[in-house]
Parts: structure tokens; C-alpha cells; sequence
């Protein structure tokens, strides 16, 4: 088993200036002075479990792997704006098989997403909206499965 902690502090100058003048931010970026930076939580934590027991005297071995991923709130706009937040989420993978069959064969079964959480990877504003403002993003996969089938020749 694994485990990993991560703190970030990732925050942006309280003195940021928008170029070699000392001319301010543009307006649009307002926001960022003294926050975090885009797309960065400032926790996150992992873990995972592996076990491989021997499943024949030949040496066919079984294969349980978990993986999980837990993240603090953060912000996906490069502009920090409030509608791009996007909340902590916890994410697990798994797979399952059979390895070393024959010394050269395995197949595995694995899910990602398990427990098909919806998250955004990065919010943008969408453009020719008026009047008010629109938020489009790009979501997290969903839940997703398949086999996997190696062998070395």
C-alpha cells in the first residue's frame, strides 16, 4: 500500500503588475493577486493497494490494484472567476486479472472513475454570449471500463 500528501501553496504576488512598465493587470485579472493559481488544490492525497497473490505452482498470479485520488476545491479559470470553481472530489480505479500465464500472457479487467464522478478539468467564458456571463467547460472522463489483454512474443 501507498500513500501520498500533497500541500501546494501556490499563490499568486499581492504586488503582480502587468508588465516590464508597472502598468496594472488588466481588468479581467483582478482576482489573481494573493490567490492560488489555476488548477491547483492546495491538498491532495492518494493511495493505493496492490496485491498479487500466486495463484498456481507455474507461477500464474492473481492481481487486485485500487488506486484513489482525493482533491481539495480549486479554481479551473485562468481568471479565477467565482463560476469556475470546482469542488474537492474523490476518484478510485481499479483492475482486476490474471498475469504471467505461460510466462508470457495477462488479462485484466479495470475501471476508471468507479463511482462516475462529474468534475470539470477547465472552465472557459464562452464567447458572443450577451448579456449576461456564460461559463462553458471541459468535463472529466466518465466512468470508463475495458480489458486488457498483453502478451510478449
Amino acid at each position: 500500500m501507498t500513500f501520498g500528501l500533497t500541500y501546494a501553496d501556490t499563490s499568486y504576488e499581492n504586488d503582480l503588475i502587468g508588465n516590464d512598465t508597472g502598468a496594472p493587470l488588466d481588468p479581467a485579472l483582478r482576482l489573481l493577486p494573493g490567490d492560488n493559481l489555476s488548477n491547483a488544490p492546495e491538498l491532495t492525497t492518494t493511495a493505493s493497494l496492490s496485491w498479487t497473490p500466486q495463484l498456481t505452482d507455474s507461477g500464474i498470479e492473481g492481481l487486485v490494484f485500487l488506486n484513489a485520488r482525493m482533491v481539495d476545491d480549486y479554481n479551473t479559470g485562468s481568471d479565477l472567476l467565482y463560476g469556475k470553481e470546482q469542488d474537492g472530489y474523490f476518484i478510485v480505479n481499479g483492475r482486476i486479472g490474471v498475469t504471467n500465464i505461460a510466462d508470457r500472457f495477462s488479462i485484466e479487467g479495470w475501471v476508471n472513475n468507479l463511482f462516475d464522478k462529474d468534475y470539470t478539468q477547465v472552465a472557459f467564458n464562452t464567447p458572443f454570449v450577451a448579456p449576461q456571463q456564460t461559463y462553458s467547460a471541459f468535463l472529466a472522463e466518465p466512468r470508463t471500463y475495458g480489458v486488457t489483454i498483453r502478451g510478449k512474443f
